[in-house]
């Protein structure tokens, strides 16, 4: 099992502390989330709350959200072997050209260390604010990540979609993970598994137990099978809360999961002396 540690929500010293910290102990990757805007009061479900709670209150509305793109790239400046991730960043509301050469940049300051997490977004006000279709988000998704693989990858780049027009344009310097930066996709819908099986190196799954994660992992391996994909390498991760006991992990290996994104973050108490309880537990 590895082991990746959510730096949400921790403060900026929090976060320079816990991505060092991580590192020296020995956890493999460090991820951090994305949201653009978040409106104070929303319709919009949060996906990953409980059954029972119908609150219309934004789930994050006064937590801190930065540009997980500047953060991760501080981070490859002060760590040396961990892996950066985003988790997920929203790709429909980014152009493909931003986000690419975001990622190319990332790429090539962490010596291929950096990890496209990679999600099709929850909050539909948050699509509104900043002036996206949000029903179209999908089509709009494959479509940008269909402008950066060739952006990647190709000299030149053209591309006549349903909701991208792109001339031909050329973007340079190229990553040096070929073809592109690991694709870890987010998501629990059938839409979200289709895309990690069919194009992914990755799927990202938020709070599930082992018995909600197991038929879903079941899922993308048909579908990986069906694709063709087998040989691709691909790793499972499972974001959990708070300390997960030897027996829970035990669980996850069993039925697949390759990775934990642990946040054992308690209020009131030190970050580095949470994680560093962890560590000497789990790893």
């Amino acid at each position: 099992m590895k082991y990746g540690v959510s730096l949400f929500p921790l403060r900026p010293q929090q976060i320079i502390d816990v991505a060092l910290c991580a590192e020296e102990l020995g956890f493999d990757s460090l991820w951090l989330g994305e949201h653009v805007v978040t409106p104070v009061k929303s319709d919009s479900r949060f996906p990953y709350a409980g059954e029972d709670d119908d609150s219309h209150e934004a789930f994050h509305a006064n937590l801190p959200f930065y540009d997980p793109y500047a953060v991760l790239a501080y981070l490859a400046a002060i760590t040396k072997s961990v892996k950066l991730a985003v988790s997920v960043s929203i790709v429909p509301l980014h152009d493909p050209f931003h986000l690419a050469r975001s990622v190319t940049t990332l790429d090539l300051f962490s010596k291929g260390r950096f990890m496209l997490g990679a999600g099709g977004g929850w909050l539909k006000e948050e699509f509104e604010i900043l002036g996206r279709d949000f029903e179209t988000r999908g089509k709009r998704f494959d479509e940008t990540l269909d402008v950066m693989v060739s952006l990647f990858n190709n000299d030149v780049t053209e591309y006549d979609g349903v909701a991208l027009k792109v001339p031909a344009i050329g973007m340079s310097p190229k990553p040096d993970t070929r073809p592109h930066p690991p694709f870890v996709f987010g998501g629990h819908a059938k839409p979200a598994l289709r895309r990690a099986a069919h194009r992914g190196n990755g799927w990202l799954a938020s709070e599930l137990s082992p018995e909600e994660i197991a038929p879903l992992i079941g899922i993308i391996k048909r579908m990986r099978e069906e694709a063709g994909r087998v040989d691709v390498p691909f790793e499972i991760s499972c974001a959990v809360m708070g300390d997960p006991s030897d027996e829970l992990i035990a669980q996850y290996e069993a039925v697949g999961v390759d990775r934990l994104v642990v946040r054992p973050w308690m209020r009131g108490r030190d970050a580095v002396a949470n994680l560093t309880t962890l560590a000497g537990r789990i790893l």
